[in-house]
């Protein structure tokens, strides 16, 4: 009897195994043809997921509102309760400790008459005033993720647009959504993933073979707003608008008036909008006096040491917290063909003003932020050069590489949740998030061996990573080559 019950527990055992396995594999299965079939409605799924629920974590059990951040969910407040843009009646009666249980000092600016004003453009505050009305900080934070996850999907459409195979366009896709500075703004109140989709849905239909009368009135309507959004955003809006206009003439020549017809007006309304607006409440026509009242103003250092920090600061660079975008080096080398030059001609016009504006700022790195703050809204747009050089490439070795850092940004991104807002940085020479990771070497900190802007002596480990970084590109760009040889 023992023996027959322990054969007939060694068959059951082995059932429930054969089950298991066959569960598997319909799993496996099912999860290939819905990726094959299905990759784009898998992957907002995905990210709508994973930004949402990040961004409900986040606001319920991780920090309070910080940096720029309360003080546009503040602009909303104050036009919700008492109906005007006196920001320093919500400052003085401590209104935003619904939402932020510490004390903020006011982000105010003086108009014409000497009123004291947000300092901060009233463009997203509006925008988000609707979800911020029923949940308060969620809804405003809500609304970003919704708009993060709609730049995932305009990066997928516009590589498919620029014929990247469905493959590298979901790869690429999926990298941006989990290890970009796309994620880590996702849950947070800035005004970047704005100027992001806005940029990358435009750019988009610039490239797209056909063009309805809706992606003409959406494009146009877009682009008006970004001035809204923040005044440095018109730098990257006029090129944007006069590549649509260009990409209107060249489909209808001088028919079909009602295209240009329903392009002009939006944008037109918008400004006329905008500088009665500045008029009526700055006493000025001048677009940035909000701005420029408060000293913020570009061209007032040289670009240099910025634009080293844009890349290589461990606190605010990108390629040191977002190793992914190595293969952006690559691309941009790989890209330099004739049948793209239009991509890179207008790439060139988009990315030069704004780096020169931004990296002249005082405050080049945006402030107490996570890495990679302004030039979060031109990452998008550089999509098709980290998609073209992988599917140039096609080989084990580059897919590995972009995998391994690949789960490096994934886990940077998931280490800046950690609460006491470990992912800002403010200029000490020392990256919060990194800070936490030590290594065997010597017992000492990772950011003991990362370069910082802000420590004068850091030049030697600067030229090693600027260094280390151009020969991975250099070794990718040797792997694409022998590649092209073999075919």
């Amino acid at each position: 009897m023992v023996v027959q019950k322990a054969i007939h527990l060694e068959r059951s055992i082995a059932l429930w195994g054969w089950v298991q396995n066959k569960l598997m594999h319909i799993f496996l299965q099912s999860l290939r043809q819905g990726i094959q079939r299905h990759p784009l409605l898998l992957l907002l799924l995905f990210c709508s997921i994973l930004y949402f629920t990040t961004s409900f974590w986040y606001v319920q059990y991780s920090s309070p509102p910080s940096g720029d951040e309360p003080h546009y969910l503040v602009i909303s407040q104050t036009l919700l309760k008492y109906h005007s843009l006196d920001v320093m009646r919500d400052y003085r009666n401590g209104d935003y400790r619904s939402f932020s249980p510490v004390y903020i000092n006011p982000h105010v600016a003086p108009n014409e008459r000497g009123q004291l004003l947000p300092v901060h453009s009233i463009g997203a505050p509006v925008l988000w005033l609707l979800p911020y009305y029923f949940l308060g900080r969620l809804g405003a934070v809500w609304f970003i993720s919704l708009l993060s996850v709609l730049i995932i999907f305009n990066i997928y459409k516009f590589l498919l647009t620029m014929h990247i195979s469905k493959r590298y366009a979901l790869l690429v896709s999926l990298a941006y959504a989990v290890a970009s500075p796309v994620y880590t703004y996702s849950h947070l109140t800035f005004i970047e993933p704005i100027g992001a989709l806005v940029c990358i849905y435009v750019l988009r239909k610039v490239f797209q073979k056909d063009m309805t009368v809706a992606d003409v009135v959406i494009s146009s309507l877009l682009l008006g707003i970004l001035p809204w959004v923040h005044i440095r955003f018109a730098v990257l809006e006029m090129p944007l608008f006069f590549a649509f206009l260009y990409r209107i003439y060249v489909k209808n020549k001088r028919s079909n008036y009602k295209h240009y017809i329903y392009y002009l007006i939006p944008v037109t309304l918008l400004f006329i909008a905008f500088e009665i607006y500045n008029y009526t409440i700055w006493g000025t026509l001048n677009p940035g006096s909000n701005e420029i009242n408060v000293n913020s103003k570009p061209f007032v250092v040289l670009p240099f040491t910025a634009l080293l920090g844009v890349f290589f600061d461990q606190e605010y660079g990108l390629l040191l917290n977002f190793p992914m975008f190595i293969f952006l080096l690559a691309g941009i080398v790989l890209v330099m063909k004739k049948k793209f030059v239009n991509y890179t001609v207008l790439m060139l016009i988009l990315s030069i003003p704004y780096f020169l504006l931004f990296t002249t700022f005082r405050l080049w790195s945006g402030g107490w932020c996570p890495p990679a703050r302004f030039i979060l809204v031109l990452l998008p747009l550089y999509s098709f050069y980290i998609a073209y050089a992988l599917e140039q490439m096609n080989n084990v070795i580059a897919n590995l590489v972009f995998g391994l850092v690949t789960l490096y940004g994934f886990a940077y991104n998931l280490l800046s949740l950690k609460p006491v807002l470990v992912g800002f940085n403010s200029g000490t020479g020392r990256n919060h998030v990194l800070a936490q990771i030590h290594t065997l070497l010597f017992n000492r900190h990772l950011t003991d061996y990362l370069p910082s802007i802000f420590f004068p002596h850091h030049w030697g480990l600067f030229a090693m990573w600027v260094s280390v970084y151009v020969g991975i590109t250099l070794l990718l760009l040797l792997i694409s080559a022998r590649r092209s040889i073999a075919l």
